[in-house]
């Protein structure tokens, strides 16, 4: 029996050794690439019905450090390297691209890197970064739209026109990215005396 209780001991002194020394994986802090092999899955389908955020221009002068990560995005995304984009985008996070055919907003979850992919994808259009302000949590950046490559472009008639996007930034990462309408002045619309313009063409 003292030689059984023995070898019981060390073998449990083994197993906790192992686990002792399984280390977690350190969290990447540069855009993570994936395996050739791997296909992109579609986001999660979209949430109806949620109001868009949409906090007036301010004048305030964007956080620096989020209008570097909003730039980059934008630069990768203008280039077709969707994963680059994609990299970009917290896990989860979320993408509104405006209001459906059916009416209602249509907001996309994101909570894998393929599905931020498949979001960014779904994008047709490049994005120029021209300004930005800060509008409470948010940055509100105006891009000049052009083409771009890679999977999902087709910008068409919508090149050369503005657009805006409202960002959440968190950790360098985009946690909430937010079609936003037009500014008074955007895209030929009336001045500020003149009342705000409608949406320009979605990104």
């Amino acid at each position: 029996m003292a030689v059984l209780a023995a070898a019981a001991l060390s073998a449990s002194a083994c197993g906790s050794g192992a686990s002792s020394h399984r280390a977690t994986p350190p969290r990447r802090a540069t855009p993570p690439r994936r395996h050739a092999s791997r296909k992109s899955s579609p986001a999660t389908p979209p949430d109806r019905g949620t109001a868009i955020p949409a906090p007036g221009p301010t004048g305030k002068a964007a956080n620096a450090g989020a209008v570097a990560v909003i730039k980059a995005w934008s630069e990768a995304l203008r280039r077709g390297d969707i994963r680059t984009a994609a990299a970009y985008f917290k896990l989860p996070s979320e993408l509104i691209n405006g209001i459906g055919a059916s009416g209602d907003l249509e907001l996309i979850r994101i909570r894998s890197l393929a599905q931020a992919e498949a979001a960014n994808e779904s994008l047709p259009c490049g994005a120029k970064f021209i300004s930005a302000d800060q509008r409470g949590r948010y940055v509100n950046a105006l891009f000049r739209l052009t083409g771009r490559t890679g999977p999902g472009e087709g910008c068409g008639s919508g090149a050369g026109q503005t657009a805006r996007t409202n960002f959440l930034i968190e950790g360098g990462r985009i946690a909430q990215w937010i079609r936003a309408p037009d500014d008074p002045g955007d895209n030929g619309g009336p001045n500020p005396s003149q009342g705000q313009s409608g949406g320009a063409p979605v990104v």
